[in-house]
């Protein structure tokens, strides 16, 4: 099966494409800019995304409580826009709590990310500097192909 992991945010949304064990490709979206030309940005290259590796399932972390309302608010319209865009294009999105996403990459609910990051590049084979955003994206992945 072929699963697009995403790790959303406003300024960097990280996402990754996997079959198997096989990474197809990986990236991160970067916007700048006002809100609405952020969230178009984001729209935009998801749809290229689904174009070019036609997942079959896309997963994320589900909401999680922040702090900081405006940044809450941010993240709230971020995942707002990918949820419509994935439904529009057909993709079935499923979203997992953070504890869940840990427990499966390293049989740990409260394993650090950087923990999180080395057991899943070494699971994929991804010797390269991976940002932070797409190995978030690759642990939303992998718990779907478990």
């Amino acid at each position: 099966m072929r699963v697009l992991g995403i790790d959303p945010s406003l300024r960097a949304t990280g996402w990754i494409v996997v079959e198997g064990r096989e990474v197809k490709g990986w990236g991160v979206i970067r916007t700048k800019g006002e809100l609405a030309e952020s969230l178009s940005v984001i729209r935009d290259s998801l749809l290229r995304i689904v174009e070019e590796f036609q997942p079959e399932r896309a997963v994320m972390e589900a909401i999680i409580y922040h702090r900081n309302p405006k940044v809450a608010i941010l993240l709230g319209a971020v995942r707002g826009v990918i949820l419509i865009t994935l439904r529009d294009a057909g993709v079935n999105l499923i979203e997992v709590s953070p504890s869940r996403l840990k427990l499966s990459s390293t049989r740990f609910g409260n394993a650090p990310k950087e923990q999180v990051a080395y057991m899943l590049k070494s699971v994929y084979g991804l010797n390269e500097d991976v940002p932070d955003h797409v190995t978030d994206a690759l642990a939303a992945a992998n718990y779907i192909l478990k």
